[in-house]
């Protein structure tokens, strides 16, 4: 076959084919984003750097300046769409594929300004004021930019998350504290230990990893998913699945609204620096932060 009869075969091919299904947006880009979210803490690469799911998306951290809050947030509002009307060749344009984000995204799924904004940097802000006594969370960045404090409010499935991250640092080593809250409107798991390993898909400890979480956490029965009494509830409290887990341990609730708190600690940075001897919370500390009512937010 020559090559013009090649190109006139391919032709006839995408334009007698039947148009594919629309895409499900939201779905890939939530769960684009998570996954993205567990390589920055197991790859160590400090920012969610891209979210690919047959579009890609970027997911902004901004710095905040002189602000020692902390940096950036975002947070979009209705889950964006794609056009399922199709064009009269057949052939979609780069207007019928684009997604539509909210005014205050700015064109991605992560906010830089408005009320997403201001309630990922309110989560921030508490956390701040939760680092144990004896421990920092300085101010700046590393020399690659990623910076030490840093928030989000996004796009998940179909309800906003909002996420904040700060290094602790004491004694010369470094670990690192995050704080995952999503809106009413989730799709996350209702038992308490499935919602704990549904955090960024990081699976509890099981019997053949027990061993060295129970000798890295003696204050705890062990290092798989556990639930722990905090006043009238109970808060699901899981440790790692393996050494190779960049998160030590991680507390996961379900207020009655539907609100979704997720607290995490690591005794390894994201950045490259010696980790923390111990971990800075107990898991009864860890329980009590994820029912601490001033990380129960969201946006009306």
């Amino acid at each position: 076959m020559e090559e013009n009869e090649f190109r006139d075969a391919l032709r006839t091919v995408l334009t007698q084919s039947p148009e594919p299904p629309p895409m499900q947006s939201s779905t890939a880009i939530a769960a684009g984003r998570r996954a993205a979210r567990r390589r920055t803490v197991t790859a160590c690469t400090g920012a969610v750097v891209a979210l690919t799911a047959v579009v890609a998306v970027p997911a902004l951290y901004r710095s905040g300046g002189s602000t020692p809050a902390g940096h950036q947030a975002a947070g979009p509002a209705p889950t964006p769409g794609l056009s399922s009307k199709a064009p009269a060749n057949g052939v979609p344009g780069p207007d019928v594929t684009k997604p539509s984000w909210p005014a205050e995204a700015s064109g991605d799924a992560t906010a830089d300004s408005g009320p997403h904004y201001q309630t990922g940097k309110k989560v921030l802000d508490t956390l701040l004021t939760v680092v144990p006594s004896g421990y920092e969370a300085p101010v700046g960045s590393a020399p690659d930019g990623t910076e030490f404090r840093s928030h989000q409010g996004a796009i998940e499935d179909p309800e906003w998350s909002y996420l904040a991250s700060v290094k602790i640092t004491k004694d010369g080593a470094a670990g690192q504290l995050y704080v995952e809250v999503h809106e009413p409107d989730n799709r996350l798991p209702s038992d308490p230990c499935e919602l704990a390993e549904s955090f960024w898909g990081v699976k509890a400890a099981t019997e053949e990893t027990l061993a060295p979480s129970k000798a890295r956490y003696p204050d705890s029965p062990g290092g798989r998913c556990e639930l722990v009494q905090v006043g009238k509830v109970q808060v699901a409290v899981a440790g790692p699945a393996g050494p190779g887990d960049r998160l030590d341990r991680w507390a996961a609730y379900r207020y009655d609204d539907g609100t979704v708190v997720f607290v995490a600690q690591a005794r390894q940075s994201i950045f490259d620096e010696p980790k923390l001897p111990a971990a800075p919370f107990t898991a009864q500390q860890l329980a009590a932060l994820a029912v601490d009512k001033r990380f129960h937010v969201g946006v009306a």
